[in-house]
């Protein structure tokens, strides 16, 4: 397995993504490849790391100071993720920044390459090493390789403002199966690979390129559901909360959509007074994986948000924002609030999969369970429906979501709960590797009739859910 990190950044403890693909390799031995976040003086200075755990083996390495401007920050901060977020605009290009990502990637290989076995299983995560999966093709290496894409794909009109649009579709290309979040994203690529392409649609998850088989297939990413246990810090930390707690976690970004739900706030309290010292909005800001461009002018933003509006509303004995931006929510601490709140809000303006509302879910009491609000522009809301969905961007719309929330009827909280808890115990991080690997070493199914299908045939997740 080949991904951004394989160790924590510091503060970052909690995260859910590296705890889950640590969850999988606990039940599937392997390798595992990936930056251990530190920044190291050079390359003649990095040290790799190889470490050995149950039933597998670590390698990671630092970032030079230049491999983290360039790579990390530049091309994948500044001009990938805000296209592959719908966000074109902001994008800062330089040529230095994809020269470097590259390069990375070819150091990347030659690592993965020297550990390669004839019939190992390769599985790249996410656009930071796209490239390293094609250059192991063009080594030769006829292993099986795979790649799953955690962020949203976007619609091809916005994938080409990258200049390097082409040498992004040709490292996908090389890969045996490409995995999605949502029906949208497998979508948008194929729309745009049938449009700009001689890609041969083979059947409804199967295209072909030059000879080369590629198949298709929607994996919305689970998490661990082993939830750590209630502490009695913790405990005792939430029995300081009187009132009702809405929460909402997220990092700081152009898409967190942070600022239109405390615009559901304010409309919030002023329609419904009676609501007044009686809820809290718990609202927690990472900022370790801020933006550079603009994490500062948005830190700055939120603060005086915040500010206004407990300068409107608040009293000496209540605020009703608790703008919390600094590392001392720890994960047991986060499930302890989880637990706690009467209603949870993720509403960014673009994103595949929100794993910290499957944490949201997983740490609800059954019998007394939390309400769980979701932006619906979001890979998630295609797979845990019974959530309240809304459009973030309608601040009035989020109001009065979260009125029919806070009061919302027992067994209909129940209900929905029961649901989602389903789902997300379900489709767990286990599942997921199972149902990709699994996908990955089959070989692909022989088209009983010929397919047809225009440029926008629909890929639906109807065989999943």
């Amino acid at each position: 397995m080949l991904s951004n990190r394989c160790e924590p950044e510091h503060g970052q403890s909690g995260s859910l993504l590296p705890a889950a693909l640590d969850s999988i390799f606990k039940k599937r031995p392997g390798i595992w490849f990936g930056w251990n976040s530190e920044i190291s003086p050079g390359k003649k200075y990095r040290k790799d790391r190889c470490s050995h755990h149950s039933g597998y083996r670590q390698h990671s390495w630092g970032l030079t100071p230049g491999e983290y401007d360039n790579f990390y920050q530049g091309y994948m901060h500044n001009v990938l993720w805000p296209v592959f977020h719908n966000r074109p605009d902001l994008i800062h290009y330089k040529k230095e920044y994809f020269t470097c990502w590259k390069n990375y990637n070819h150091d990347v290989k030659e690592r993965v390459a020297a550990e390669i076995g004839e019939g190992d299983v390769v599985w790249v995560q996410d656009y930071h090493l796209l490239l390293s999966g094609k250059m192991l093709r063009e080594d030769g290496r006829a292993n099986r390789c795979g790649f799953f894409l955690h962020q949203p794909f976007p619609p091809g009109e916005i994938l080409r403002s990258v200049p390097e649009h082409d040498a992004i579709m040709q490292a996908l290309f090389s890969y045996d199966l490409l995995g999605f979040q949502s029906s949208g994203d497998v979508n948008n690529f194929l729309a745009y690979a049938l449009r700009f392409y001689r890609v041969e649609r083979l059947a409804d998850n199967l295209i072909q390129l030059n000879g080369h088989p590629i198949k298709l297939g929607i994996f919305p990413c689970g998490i661990d559901k082993e939830t750590p246990p209630l502490t009695q810090n913790s405990a005792e930390a939430m029995s300081n909360y009187h009132r009702q707690i809405i929460i909402s976690n997220d990092t700081i970004s152009d898409i967190s959509g942070v600022h239109y739900h405390l615009d559901a706030m304010e409309i919030f309290l002023h329609s419904h007074p009676e609501f007044l010292r009686d809820v809290s909005l718990l609202q927690l800001s990472d900022t370790s994986r801020g933006y550079p461009y603009s994490a500062h002018d948005l830190c700055a933003r939120l603060e005086r948000q915040c500010g206004e509006i407990n300068g409107k509303f608040g009293d000496a004995s209540w605020y009703p924002v608790n703008y919390i931006r600094n590392n001392l929510c720890h994960s047991d601490l986060i499930y302890a609030l989880y637990r706690k709140a009467h209603v949870a809000m993720f509403t960014p303006l673009s994103e595949a999969m929100n794993l910290r509302a499957k944490a949201f879910i997983l740490a609800q009491d059954p019998e007394d369970p939390g309400v769980l609000m979701l932006s619906a522009f979001t890979g998630t809301a295609e797979q845990l429906g019974e959530a309240v969905l809304v459009n973030p961007y309608d601040a009035a719309e989020v109001s009065r979501a979260l009125y029919s929330a806070l009061t919302m009827p027992l067994h209909e909280r129940k209900r929905r709960h029961h649901q989602l808890l389903a789902k997300v115990e379900r489709y767990d991080a286990q599942w997921w590797a199972r149902a990709f690997l699994d996908e990955l070493c089959a070989e692909p199914a022989p088209a009983a009739a010929p397919f047809h299908a225009s440029h926008h045939g629909i890929f639906t997740p109807q065989r999943i859910y």
